[in-house]
């Protein structure tokens, strides 16, 4: 018969160790697979390096400056207008109250006429009017002459017929009626004077006021002179004239450039300066260009702090003479100090900044493997990077781009 053969169960202890030596064979591969993700190896032909030095670090920025004229003067119309004669040409040098254009405008010069016909019909009222008070008082003194002369006659033949009457030669009746109209005479004398005073006095007053009107009228009759006058725009100043190119026919408005004038007394350099800097840029710090193989010393004179497309704007002035070769227009590169030097670790700049944001670096060791190293940078200037932490004098490390392999902990180069 026979004999039936049992399968063997699959021992459960076999099972879990099978499982567990799958699992530790995976994560091996993984771990190892890790770790050499974060190995990376390079041609030393296609990297730089560089070696870190210390010496004297000063915080330096370059900037874009124009050289511009230090004392520019604008040129703007005061009246609005239409241009009807150009009597000069751009480019040449003017002397002060040179006619530039002259500008049409009927409504406006209309008007002005109209202003000084009404003004100067003011005036001669005013003058009639003091011509009349002084005609009064001229014949109020007339009359207070004739009523004294009219006295003293009076009072001679009252003095006369007092003797007649003493002497009985007159009779009382005639003695009376010329000692009244002696009274009579003296009181309208005295009256007139009086008269006279207060009428000079208030007479005097009112032609002052007269005087100080037309004072105010024949100022204000001028003005409307110099307004028409505006149409015709004159250099304020001396100096070279440029930026005018007018075209007959062409509108002006009120107060619009029409010009400029270098008064010609020196030159200074605008320049454009990141906002990132505007609390670090001070009016009076030293700046410097070269030109023509040689330095040339600069400060800032004015800082405006107004922030237009991310920039602010800055005016330097020359220390000293500016060179010769120094013109209006011409464009150059200043380098500006933000700081005094001082001694520190000076990393060279590089393409590397622009992969790691300053914040590593791949520090070279002596087996030929560089090695990702945490940094701390400060101040910058064209040249180099300032060193506050992580790595030191004569330590190399890698300058070119870290793009290809920025997320690597180590890179193998390859000779």
């Amino acid at each position: 018969m026979d004999k039936k053969i049992e399968k063997k169960k699959w021992d459960q202890k076999k099972t879990v160790y099978l499982v567990s030596g799958i699992v530790i064979l995976l994560l091996f591969y993984f771990g190892m697979s890790a770790i050499g993700e974060k190995t990376y190896k390079v041609d030393a032909s296609k990297i730089s390096v560089k070696e870190v030095t210390k010496g004297s670090f000063q915080d330096v920025i370059l900037i874009d400056g124009d050289i511009e004229p230090i004392n520019l003067v604008l040129v703007n119309t005061l009246e609005g207008g239409i241009v009807d004669e150009i009597f000069i040409e751009d480019g040449i040098r003017v002397a002060k109250g040179t006619p530039l254009l002259r500008l049409s405008n009927p409504a406006v010069t209309l008007n002005y006429m109209n202003q000084e016909t009404a003004i100067i019909e003011q005036i001669n009222n005013l003058r009639n009017l003091k011509l009349s008070l002084e005609k009064i008082q001229r014949d109020l003194a007339e009359s207070l002459i004739d009523s004294e002369n009219n006295l003293a006659n009076e009072k001679r033949a009252y003095k006369i017929d007092s003797v007649f009457y003493a002497k009985g030669i007159i009779p009382k009746n005639n003695y009376i009626n010329r000692e009244a109209s002696y009274k009579h005479l003296k009181n309208k004398r005295d009256f007139m004077n009086r008269n006279v005073k207060k009428s000079e006095i208030d007479n005097k007053l009112q032609i002052n006021q007269i005087d100080r009107s037309i004072a105010l009228m024949e100022r204000n009759l001028k003005l409307i002179h110099d307004n028409i006058n505006k149409m015709l725009v004159k250099a304020p100043v001396t100096g070279m004239l440029s930026s005018f190119d007018p075209v007959l026919g062409e509108s002006y408005l009120r107060n619009q450039n029409v010009a400029k004038i270098d008064v010609q007394s020196g030159f200074k350099i605008k320049g454009q300066v990141n906002e990132y800097y505007l609390s670090s840029v001070k009016k009076g710090q030293l700046a410097r260009f070269t030109l023509d193989g040689k330095q040339v010393d600069l400060k800032v004179s004015k800082v405006l702090s107004e922030v237009v497309n991310g920039q602010f704007e800055i005016e330097l002035v020359f220390l000293k003479t500016p060179p010769a070769s120094v013109t209006i227009g011409q464009s150059i590169q200043v380098k500006l100090e933000l700081a005094k030097a001082q001694e520190s670790i000076l990393l060279p700049r590089g393409n590397y900044f622009q992969s790691s944001g300053g914040q590593f670096v791949f520090v070279v060791d002596e087996n030929g493997e560089a090695h990702k190293r945490m940094i701390k940078l400060g101040s910058q200037n064209p040249a180099f990077y300032q060193v506050l932490d992580g790595i030191n004098e004569g330590e190399k490390f890698i300058s070119s781009s870290y793009d290809a392999y920025k997320n690597y902990e180590t890179i193998i180069i390859k000779k």
